[in-house]
């Protein structure tokens, strides 16, 4: 898949595991807008280096508007644009899939887990064989 192609695009901007959270909570937010610091205590376990890069690249991208006030402290607020609006409808599908499904896909992976566990393993390109 080319770097230009629209899919690969789009997954690359929503495809972590912050970016649905975030434009979710802006989603959800009064008049879709939320001060920094809302946004992040709305965030548990995001770091502020981690949402600042993200909402850049969403406001690079046109998702996000980014407006700065001039007042002492700065506030800083960050708005859904026009296209921003847009994702609603696959963030919110996104989010129900995940809630519907997460509890098979972490059971699924834990028994992935452990019957990988359970193979034999070659060592060093031996032909001897080790189990782990």
């Amino acid at each position: 898949m080319s770097k230009n192609c629209p899919i690969f695009l789009t997954l690359q901007l929503i495809a972590h595991k912050w970016s649905v959270r975030i434009l979710r909570n802006l989603l959800h937010a009064e008049k879709n807008t939320l001060r920094f610091g809302q946004l992040r205590k709305g965030l548990d376990g995001i770091t502020q280096r981690e949402l600042t890069k993200h909402l850049r690249e969403f406001e690079k991208a046109g998702i996000v508007e980014r407006t700065v006030y001039a007042e002492v402290p700065p506030r800083v607020e960050y708005r859904l644009t026009k296209i921003g609006h847009s994702l609603l409808k696959p963030v919110e599908e996104i989010s129900v899939w995940a809630e519907k499904n997460a509890a098979s896909v972490q059971r699924k992976r834990q028994e992935f887990a452990l019957k990988d566990a359970r193979k034999p393993r070659r060592s060093n390109g031996d032909a001897r064989i080790e189990l782990q």
